[in-house]
């Protein structure tokens, strides 16, 4: 197990990467939707959460 410091870097590193990666989706819906509004940006991130998450646990 890490110890607290560490445990805490690496927490917040996850949330960083997220942060970027829902960043970055939401860039690209946005590019293959111009129309959407930004609730269905959000939205389109929120149903994808999950993905996003797992593409960061797992980048290969």
């Amino acid at each position: 197990s890490y110890p607290p410091e560490k445990k805490m870097d690496a927490d917040e590193s996850r949330l960083r990467m997220a942060v970027i990666a829902g960043a970055a989706k939401a860039c690209r819906y946005k590019d293959e939707h111009p129309r959407a509004s930004e609730q269905e940006v959000v939205q389109n991130i929120t149903d994808n959460v999950k993905e996003i998450l797992d593409k960061i646990d797992n980048p290969f």
